[in-house]
């Protein structure tokens, strides 16, 4: 399954493009240096191309023994911040691969020197509370910035599937972890199961709910029940985290197994023909534990199906036979058919190869019971 995080950033109040001089606790870095170097998470200046691919590096504090090097390229993580009493959501970033390690560092010190980021002094050195801590000595504050320069792009991930909101969302901890409060502490963080994930995405409102939250929402619900090895040995060992992840994605198929679904279906469910795209789920027929490397990215292994259909064809409580003719497990009582408005068909018939996969669902997943 992927890694999905929930990590404390400092608050900013000019949308993460540069420092914006708030106070935070006084033994964290910024309590003392005036600024974070997370303030640049949403700047343009973070994102860059490699390969015909665009990325885009942020940052974090640290996460300790999180199990990212085993979910690289699989890690969601969803960015917090605390202040005036709430909680509020900040940005997402799916897919996403952990630099922190001191094994990469040569790799931040690339991506650092290809952003320029040793430039971005200039940012901070503008900030009042930033000369305020250093007493207006501009020569102890570069030395300083310039010792974690490397330091700024610890985590990279594509940008089809990083998401910065216009208005951060404030959350409420106890429907999420079920406590009075989430992390605050810069260096913590919170591991979430994909419903829990699932609900915090839930909560940004329609307007703000842009091609990229759908993406990512996508992603969350399709991610792989089992970490997907990363290659070793050889070169390999010393590629850059770009190459790393995308070995990653074209293995994993994320958004392009959905593209494909939503040109063979017309943008819409494959049954009901609903067309919100944020309500529609690529489901994969023959899960995605039990497929092939091709049948993870074959798009007659899928269905395009409204949220609500997805959940129940996940769960084996509906399927489809050769004609495309729902069938209902017993479990589905009387009322909840009729709620739903169930059966419907698909409203294609199956070719052969959508039939060969709705074959093993019908006889490995539907609850006959």
């Amino acid at each position: 399954m992927a890694l999905y995080l929930l990590k404390p950033i400092l608050w900013n109040t000019k949308r993460y493009v540069s420092p914006s001089g708030v106070r935070a606790a006084a033994k964290s870095y910024p309590g003392q240096h005036g600024f974070g170097h997370e303030e640049w998470n949403n700047s343009p200046r973070m994102a860059f191309s490699e390969h015909g691919q665009r990325y885009h590096v942020f940052h974090t504090e640290g996460v300790k023994k999180a199990p990212v090097d085993e979910h690289a390229g699989q890690t969601f993580v969803l960015m917090t911040a605390s202040h005036d009493g709430i909680q509020q959501l900040v940005g997402v970033a799916g897919n996403a691969m952990y630099l922190g390690a001191e094994r990469y560092k040569v790799e931040r010190q690339r991506i650092a020197k290809l952003l320029n980021i040793e430039d971005l002094w200039r940012d901070v050195w503008d900030t009042p509370r930033v000369r305020g801590l250093f007493n207006n000595d501009e020569d102890k504050f570069h030395h300083v910035f310039q010792q974690d320069i490397d330091w700024v792009p610890n985590w990279i991930c594509p940008t089809d599937f990083f998401m910065w909101l216009e208005e951060p969302v404030t959350l409420n901890p106890q429907s999420i972890i079920g406590s009075d409060r989430l992390p605050q502490m810069f260096s913590s963080y919170q591991a979430l199961e994909r419903d829990a994930i699932a609900m915090v995405m839930n909560s940004v409102p329609t307007k703000q709910r842009s091609e990229t939250w759908e993406r990512l929402l996508d992603a969350i619900h399709s991610s792989p029940t089992e970490p997907v090895p990363l290659l070793s040995g050889g070169d390999y060992a010393d590629a850059p985290a770009t190459t790393r992840l995308s070995h990653i994605l074209a293995r994993v198929g994320q958004g392009g197994f959905r593209d494909a679904l939503m040109v063979k279906w017309g943008s819409r469910c494959a049954v009901t023909g609903l067309t919100c795209p944020e309500l529609l789920r690529a489901s994969h027929v023959k899960p995605w534990s039990r497929s092939s490397q091709r049948e993870r990215l074959d798009p007659n292994n899928g269905l395009l199906l409204a949220a609500h259909l997805d959940a129940l064809f996940d769960r084996g409580l509906i399927t489809f036979d050769d004609t495309g003719n729902m069938l209902l497990s017993s479990r589905l009582q009387a009322d909840e058919r009729k709620h739903f408005g169930l059966p419907m068909a698909l409203r294609l018939p199956p070719d052969n190869a959508l039939k060969a996969y709705l074959a093993h669902h019908r006889n490995e997943l539907f609850d006959r019971s």
